[in-house]
């Protein structure tokens, strides 16, 4: 049984030295887990879609959601009510980036 908290930042495991101790090495697997899904990028404009259905305060539920950036603020938009909603710990939840299909102008000559 080791540490139950996953959040040691990288540049601490970095200064670790290397160990045989199973608990050990699942605790540095666990935090290096968690630090590889709090550094997916995303962009403004992307749609992601939540593994899980949220309800908000104004009873809507919803699992997809068009990214809106302010600085270093994410807000997401739903696609079909095109309302904006804020959801906590974003980085933290599972989540998938929706392929948008784009249309390109057809130019005749």
């Amino acid at each position: 049984m080791g540490p139950c908290e996953d959040g040691c930042p990288e540049s601490i495991l970095n200064l670790l030295t290397s160990t045989d101790n199973e608990n050990a090495l699942d605790w540095r697997r666990r935090c290096l887990a968690k630090l590889q899904q709090r550094t997916r990028k995303v962009e403004d404009g992307d749609r992601v879609k939540l593994a899980d259905a949220l309800t908000f305060t104004d009873g809507h539920v919803g699992d997809e959601f068009i990214v809106q950036k302010r600085g270093r603020r994410m807000s997401f938009r739903d696609p079909d009510t095109l309302c904006s909603y804020r959801i906590s710990r974003f980085m933290e939840r599972r989540w998938s980036i929706v392929p948008v299909t784009k249309v390109h102008k057809t130019i005749f000559a």
